[in-house]
Order: structure tokens, then sequence, then C-alpha cells
């Protein structure tokens, strides 16, 4: 769309690919492109090459950027990230190049955007507390018809509010940061919120690992809301994934309170049509008996 409406050239890929990616940019001279925070991670995981910065990139348009490897990707590729937020439904942020802190998608465009972050019962919560983000435009009420689902549709924008589901926190000049949705919850173990992109960029520097997503799964000491780690990792074509080396290298990498309790390998890492990592459905695959699933505690004197 936004090549249409500039008149300038678009070069479009039947898939993603996160090896041919920066060869496809310097064929065809891109100076941007667009992706989603999980095919960023893919990119990065790719084995380092002597021309990683070597290609006519400027921006990376992108939602989703895991904070853990942001700045190291744009130092590797010799580009600048321009982080932006939306939803189907509505709503719209952005963090403009060289502006507020990494991290952040940004905020609402001034005059056409309003939001607010509340906690239970729609009360609004301070800088750096955690709530769900409430969006809609200045002086107009959001609508949204689910096809034969008039309770959603209904509950989605209770209140003159578009309700995002996404839990968010802002800072004290408003710039807004993504925590986790609100179906599927954060990731706390032992008291603390496990983030996981940052065990995910550990694990994929590994030679071998060619993606990893981290879950969670119910803690097997019962604590309610609590959950054991897992990694689900994939390896290059060709290569094999020796879980020693994998749970080795996350216990020199990460805190310990962050370290999977199981690797869990599979060819290949499911996704969305918009190359999204499916959790849920590496969650229903997963059995701690399984013989693609290993133990931290196996692996340890």
């Amino acid at each position: 769309m936004s090549a249409i409406a500039l008149g300038i050239r678009a070069v479009i890929s039947q898939r993603f690919t996160k090896s041919r990616i920066w060869d496809i940019c310097r064929r065809y001279g891109c100076t941007t492109f667009s992706l989603l925070g999980g095919m960023m991670s893919g990119i990065y995981n790719e084995p380092p090459r002597p021309d990683d910065a070597d290609n006519p990139v400027e921006v990376v348009i992108s939602a989703g950027t895991p904070i853990a490897i942001w700045e190291d990707f744009e130092k590797r590729f010799n580009v600048k990230i321009l982080e932006w937020y939306g939803a189907v439904e509505g709503g719209f942020a952005y963090k403009p190049i060289g502006q507020g802190p990494i991290g952040s998608f940004g905020k609402p465009i001034e005059g056409l955007m309003e939001y607010k972050i509340v906690a239970e019962h729609d009360n609004e919560v301070p800088p750096g507390v955690t709530g769900e983000l409430l969006m809609r435009a200045v002086n107009q009420k959001p609508e949204v018809e689910y096809h034969g689902r008039p309770e959603d549709s209904e509950k989605k924008t209770r209140g003159g509010w578009l309700r995002t589901g996404d839990m968010v926190h802002r800072d004290e000049e408003g710039w807004l940061f993504f925590d986790y949705r609100k179906e599927g919850g954060g990731l706390r173990r032992q008291g603390e919120f496990i983030i996981p992109s940052y065990v995910e960029k550990v694990i994929g520097e590994h030679p071998d690992v060619s993606e990893v997503c981290v879950y969670g799964i119910p803690a097997a000491s019962g604590a309610p809301g609590e959950s054991d780690l897992v990694a689900a990792v994939a390896p290059f074509e060709g290569r094999s994934i020796d879980p020693a080396s994998i749970f080795k290298k996350a216990l020199e990498g990460l805190e310990r309170n962050a370290v999977p309790s199981y690797i869990q390998v599979v060819e290949e890492i499911p996704k969305s049509a918009s190359e999204k990592y499916l959790d849920r459905v590496l969650r229903d695959q997963f059995s701690p008996e399984a013989e693609n699933v290993y133990r931290l505690e196996d692996y340890q004197a």
C-alpha cells in the first residue's frame, strides 16, 4: 500500500525467507522492508556473515521487535528500526526513529488516537504498572462486529473503548511498552516475570539453532500462576540438536531462574500466516515423557 501510494517499486515474496532476505534486498536495491518481531528473531539467529552490514536497507519497519536483540540487530545489519503497533480492529502507535527508549512501541498519534491503561474495574494505572491497553479514535466511537459473535463484539468495545487484550505499561513520558497478552498471561517463575525474548536471544545464538520459541506450562510445583519454561528449538538444515550443549549455553548466558526446564526439539517452529510463532501448538504437542523433550535435571550433576 505504501509503494502504491508513493508510486515507488516494491518487491513481494511468496513467503518469508530469513536466510535470503539480505540477498533479495541487495538484488533489488531495497531500502526498507517490513516484518513482525518473530521474523526478526529468525533473521538474527542466522549465522553471522562478513557482509551482514553491506546492504542497501536503511529502515526496518517492525511490529514486536524483541528488546533483547534490538540494538544488536541495528548494529549488525547497519539499519534503523521503526517500531509500530496496530490492532486489526483499530488502534495505532509508533516510535519514530531516534526518539523514545529502546523497547517501546511508541505513542498514539496526538490528536487522532487516545488511550488509557487500566486494571480491574477500568481503574487507570500509574506509569510503570501493567494494565490492559484501551484505545479509540478521538471523538469516534469504536465499532467491532465479529461474524456470528454478538457477545464478543459488544465485549470488545465495552464502555466506548477498543479493548486490545494487550497488557502494557508506560513510562513517565508516555512511551508504551508491551508486556504480554491478557489471554495467556506472562511467564512468572518463582515470583519473577521472565521475558521470553531474552531467553530466546541466548539460545538462538547457539550455532545449531535455527529457531527458538520459549513458552510456559503450568509449574510442576502446582503454584498458582507459576510456569515452568520450555524452549522449543529447531535445527538448521543438515544439523542436529545436542540438548546438553543447549542447556550449557543457557546456564552460562542466563540467570538461573530463566533457564528452561525443558528443551523440546522440533523440525520447525509452527507459525501463523504472518510468521508469528504458535506456542499454543507447541504446548499441545508437549509432554515431559515425549522422546523429543529433554529435562534440565537430567543434564546436571
